[in-house]
């Protein structure tokens, strides 16, 4: 039996882990266009960490878990998983790659701003993966303007605070979200506290307000139905891309209108499961469906019906700087935040590092 994996991301490399237990001797492959798997949730440290730390080589981790990486970009669209289906292959650059089950955990892709003529340009947050868009996120964080974050999801936040850690003496921030609230999924006492942070920091926070542009030394946005423009050295971009995702049953099973297409799997943040009890486009949702599409695939290979997928989330966590976070634990009342949190998020951190090191610690959940 031969199982492709298209895309190397958390969901990517949890599911071939997870094959590698389940499927023993399939041909299990990795098609991703990069050399590495990159931390995407630790972006926000790439301030005072080289990007090189985030990196992980796909080469050792094959080699642990005994499949075969493949350097190509491949994107799917609703017709090109059909097509994929009905032909039992995929084409990699010039090659066509056959397959038993394709698992398509490609992600989102990252917001990209509209093309500006500003000098700076606005700072996606998706080019902090790259070395010019760290060097941009580090010159943002040295002006003396007022620098402002677009977007007050964990990944915007986290970035806002990284960036007062580190901003010279009185140079202030701003935030802009359009929601009236940040992270609206999350317990009221979680977000309480992250503004408790907030209230202690020199930042201009604009709650129910659209970002529109950047150019010229000024940040404009609307709010109310008013246009309102500040000043701004810099914006960086955390907003969360609208885009098609693949539409798939509870077990992770591709949906072609309401049956399952044949031999096409997807899960992580590019895929939208239904009928599951949450679907956030987080790691430990990346994780566990990840794993969990991997033991559909081995139960449909073996002709046994696909378990749907029901699990809670076990617990959130957000970093607030480089000595501070927040966040629960099975119980989304019960906070923790401090030195205490900031030793919770590292511990779930090194659970992945044992992971791509050999070590599956995530069997108990």
């Amino acid at each position: 039996m031969r199982i492709v994996v298209l895309g190397g991301g958390y969901a990517g490399l949890a599911c071939l882990a997870r094959l590698a237990r389940v499927l023993p001797d399939a041909d299990r492959h990795l098609v991703d266009p990069a050399r590495w798997h990159l931390r995407r949730t630790l972006l926000h440290e790439t301030l005072r960490k080289p990007l090189s730390d985030l990196r992980a080589d796909f080469a050792p981790i094959a080699r642990r878990w005994e499949f075969r990486h493949h350097i190509a970009q491949v994107d799917w669209t609703p017709a090109r998983l059909e097509e994929w289906s009905r032909r039992g292959e995929l084409p990699v650059g010039r090659r066509k790659l056959a397959f038993d089950a394709l698992v398509v955990t490609t992600g989102l892709p990252g917001v990209r701003s509209r093309p500006s003529r500003a000098r700076p340009p606005p700072v996606p947050l998706e080019s902090l993966t790259t070395g010019p868009g760290v060097n941009a996120f580090k010159r943002l964080a040295g002006t003396e303007e007022r620098a402002w974050v677009v977007g007050a999801g964990a990944s915007g936040l986290q970035c806002l605070f990284e960036l007062a850690a580190v901003r010279p003496q009185g140079a202030p921030l701003g935030l802009v979200e359009a929601a009236d609230t940040i992270m609206a999924a999350e317990p009221e006492g979680l977000r309480k506290a992250v503004f408790e942070r907030l209230d202690g920091l020199d930042i201009d926070i604009r709650m129910g307000t659209r970002y529109e542009s950047f150019g010229r030394g000024r940040i404009r946005m609307s709010a109310d139905g008013s246009s309102l423009s500040e000043p701004a050295g810099g914006v960086l971009l955390c907003t969360g891309p609208k885009v098609e995702r693949i539409e798939a049953d509870s077990a992770g099973r591709v949906l072609h209108g309401s049956r399952p297409l044949a031999g096409i799997y997807a899960a992580g943040d590019c895929a939208r499961w239904k009928d599951v009890p949450f679907d956030a486009a987080t790691a430990q949702t990346a994780v566990r469906k990840g794993r969990h599409v991997a033991d559909t695939v081995a139960r449909v290979a073996e002709g046994r019906s696909p378990e749907p997928w029901d699990v809670r989330q076990l617990g959130f966590f957000m970093s607030l700087g480089p000595h501070d976070a927040v966040g629960w634990v099975f119980k989304r009342a019960a906070l923790i935040s401090g030195l205490p949190a900031v030793a919770a998020r590292e511990a779930i951190e090194a659970r992945w590092d044992l992971l791509l090191r050999g070590l599956d610690s995530f069997a108990a959940f």
